[in-house]
């Protein structure tokens, strides 16, 4: 979906009061944040236009990562290995957001169980 579009719909969406999005790294879903949700090229903007919707702290940390790339190392003028390491760093550093909260969620699982007084199933 592109950014316009997008855009209309979340619109739409806050006017109606009817939210089903969320941030693609965290699955942050409340109204108010998804309003001041971010776009970001899942593959770096030098090589893709393909974006997702990001909270304002995943994208924080995800383009931090990217940025620690020099702008002529992940430019569209770049050799090939670099662009394609750049995707690499991209994706990973997305991944290791969603990871992260992947984790946290099982813990939270495991101590939510033991508190609970869970069994063995």
């Amino acid at each position: 979906m592109d950014k316009e579009t997008y855009e209309r719909i979340t619109k739409k969406m806050a006017r109606d009061g009817n939210f089903s999005l969320c941030c693609y790294g965290c699955g942050e879903d409340d109204p108010a944040v998804i309003k001041t949700f971010e776009w970001h090229h899942l593959d770096g903007r030098a090589n893709s236009d393909y974006i997702i919707p990001l909270c304002h702290n995943c994208h924080a940390k995800i383009t931090a990562e990217q940025n620690k790339i020099k702008p002529k190392d992940r430019s569209s003028k770049a050799t090939l290995l670099k662009r394609k390491g750049m995707q690499l760093i991209s994706q990973g550093s997305f991944l290791k957001v969603m990871g992260g909260k992947q984790v946290d969620l099982g813990h939270w699982l495991i101590e939510y169980d033991t508190l609970h007084g869970g069994g063995n199933d």
